[in-house]
């Protein structure tokens, strides 16, 4: 096996598991699930759910039942909810798996209730209703038929739950509306054993509790909020080897289509991150394209040029005198920046960043012994 990987994500578990419990604290009487899918964030859904099983989270989410099935090979006891619902003819996969759809239809409703009653099975699904994302899940004015559906079959359903659109900005008054509304629906579906409506930024807004919550992004060290600091602890880090360094002259132009000119003699270096990657080619409108940037033993290195498909070019100026060479790692996130900071530099969003970043990078974990290295 090689051990000199062109690119390294460094998975703080550690980190994971305070951050974790602090959403216990925020979240005093309600039980915290955890939201891993698209492979934890791109942490690793091995070590990220054992960790936090060992802290005592019982329950995760995540988006399909592929992943459904992944996760429940790592954990035999947790409760595993399908947020994506259950698609016509997979219902014996759930019980197989012992997995719990998110239904989100009248249609799927009834096949839930059909199977469980021709296979005696409780079941234990979760009902999603709209309250005002307007994505999946019912309409307020179906609630009714919804309510009339169950009744007498209660034992197939444990969770009612909704989502917030808003919550990253705590002082949008819609957070109100719908925690408003989302308590009425909590009131005419009491019957069920629990309800959920916060994601990570609801957690902070404590009438959106309800019995469980259900944090994503915060777990894993991205900030929940647009104009609030970050209350959570860094998880990812990445880095990228340099694959050449040297000298251009002032004039030169680096990149496909010459995109970028040297305005002064540079240190250029190639490191072995690309946009197949998820490092961008194009940056977003809300992107500060002059501050995208990675780090060399801590100095600033702009990102100059076109990104490639498996390289990007850096100028390596700054750092000169330290005397970068073929192999070295550059830091893309980590101690100098923040997952927060450069997804805010590339105009996107930090779950995007994090689930993108290192698709061909070898994971290495803190604070997990038994398993010091996953290849993706």
């Amino acid at each position: 096996m090689l051990h000199c990987h062109s690119q390294q994500v460094k998975i703080n578990l550690d980190n994971l598991a305070w951050n974790f419990n602090e959403f216990r604290a925020l979240c005093p009487g309600a039980g915290v699930a955890a939201v891993v899918k698209a492979d934890a964030y791109g942490a690793g859904l091995a070590a990220v759910t054992r960790r936090l099983a060992s802290e005592g989270c019982a329950s995760f989410f995540v988006a399909h039942l592929q992943e459904g099935a992944q996760l429940r090979e790592q954990n035999d006891g947790g409760e595993i909810y399908v947020l994506n619902g259950l698609l016509p003819g997979t219902e014996s996969a759930h019980k197989t798996l012992n997995l719990k759809p998110v239904l989100t239809s009248e249609s799927q409703v009834r096949l839930w209730i059909e199977f469980c009653e021709r296979e005696s099975w409780t079941g234990g699904a979760a009902l999603h209703v709209d309250t005002g994302i307007n994505r999946l899940g019912f309409h307020m004015e179906e609630l009714g038929t919804l309510k009339h559906m169950i009744e007498g079959r209660l034992h197939y359903f444990d969770l009612i739950m909704s989502h917030l659109a808003c919550a990253d900005d705590p002082s949008d008054p819609r957070n109100r509306e719908q925690i408003d509304t989302f308590w009425q629906v909590r009131k005419e579906f009491g019957a069920l054993r629990r309800a959920s409506l916060a994601g990570s930024a609801g957690c902070f807004l404590g009438r959106a509790h309800f019995e469980m919550v259900r944090p994503g992004i915060g777990l894993y060290g991205g900030n929940p909020f647009v104009s609030r600091s970050n209350p959570f602890r860094q998880v990812v880090s990445v880095h990228a080897r340099l694959l050449q360094v040297k000298t251009l002259r002032h004039g030169d132009y680096v990149g496909y289509g010459r995109a970028h000119r040297l305005e002064r003699d540079s240190l250029i270096g190639v490191i072995s991150l690309g946009y197949v990657d998820g490092y961008p080619r194009y940056t977003r409108p809300a992107a500060n394209r002059d501050q995208i940037r990675v780090y060399y033993k801590g100095r600033a290195a702009g990102v100059i040029g076109r990104v490639s498909m498996d390289t990007s070019i850096i100028d390596l100026s700054s750092a000169a005198d330290l005397k970068p060479s073929l192999g070295d790692l550059v830091e893309v996130c980590g101690p100098s920046q923040s997952v927060d900071e450069l997804a805010k530099s590339i105009g996107c969003i930090p779950n995007e960043v994090m689930t993108a970043l290192g698709s061909r990078s070898v994971r290495s974990y803190i604070g997990d012994r038994n398993l010091p290295g996953l290849y993706r």
